[in-house]
């Protein structure tokens, strides 16, 4: 896995370059003449960015399922909602292939931790007591290599402008077993101030779709479970989902110069989140 996140953030850094070479004898975005000649003012085509992204939401707990312990492994696990802090630390490499149409490539690294509560659970019923019962907090660290693809469909009128950025990115985990599939759909609408005054800033406000799916293993020992003696093979099965697929978001962003660009966006609602990158472009 490490093998192939190098090779990933090789590609990353040197496919805006051959992609320069490309465009030597090939001008993209393709049509660049026509849509500057209608007045629209369009990016560099390539872009190299570096980003940071932390997010704070609800999961839900959809199971827990437990192997090797035999007998046990058949016992029911409930527990509370739960939430999940993260941050993201993104390279990411663009290309604009027509002035309204962009496809990138993303890889990253995450470290965060997910953390719910284990509520009656009964251990060993035939106990006096009915058994031992446990209401315990359950948390489980998430470290891992994110990677994946998407792209933007984007317009505008005047000084209006409208865009839909979808993304898929899988991420491996390195300290638990598992791996965490994502499809991120983000609409946003928003207003270009430069075309009307000398200050080089957009903003816009928009709303994010994600649908995470979370499969996450590892050691029985790491559950709460009072001390109580488990087999070394013994095993569990994470799986979460969000609690809430959609939020608000509002942004802006700054052009220093053609080739450096500023962005920043927030997250509201019940996942909040915080995003900032530096885009070169050329």
């Amino acid at each position: 896995m490490k093998a192939i996140i190098r090779q990933l953030i090789r590609t990353l850094v040197l496919l805006p370059l051959l992609s320069a070479n490309i465009a030597h004898s090939l001008e993209l975005p393709l049509f660049k003449k026509e849509a500057e000649e209608r007045g629209y003012t369009l990016p560099e085509a390539f872009g190299l960015s570096l980003g940071y992204m932390s997010v704070s939401q609800g999961i839900n707990v959809d199971s827990i399922s437990l192997s090797g312990l035999g007998a046990l492994d058949n016992i029911g696990i409930k527990t509370e909602g739960g939430y999940q802090e993260s941050d993201v630390l993104t390279l990411k490499a663009d290309v604009w292939v027509l002035p309204f149409l962009n496809f990138y490539a993303i890889g990253g690294k995450l470290n965060g931790y997910s953390e719910t509560t284990i509520t009656n659970v009964k251990l060993f019923p035939g106990l006096p007591g009915d058994g031992i019962e446990v209401n315990e907090p359950f948390k489980l660290d998430l470290d891992g290599y994110m990677y994946g693809a998407g792209t933007v469909i984007a317009g505008g009128y005047k000084s209006l402008f409208a865009l839909v950025d979808a993304s898929y990115t899988k991420t491996s985990l390195t300290v638990i077993e598992g791996e965490i599939d994502s499809i991120v759909i983000s609409p946003r609408i928003g207003y270009d101030f430069s075309r009307n005054s000398d200050w080089p800033l957009r903003a816009w406000v928009g709303a994010q779709y994600q649908n995470i799916e979370q499969t996450l293993s590892g050691s029985i020992k790491d559950l709460p479970l009072g001390g109580i003696p488990v087999p070394d093979n013994a095993k569990f099965t994470v799986k979460q989902s969000l609690a809430n697929q959609w939020n608000t978001l509002v942004g802006a962003q700054y052009e220093f110069t053609p080739n450096w660009v500023l962005i920043s966006e927030l997250g509201f609602g019940q996942r909040k989140s915080f995003f900032v990158t530096l885009d070169a472009r050329f």
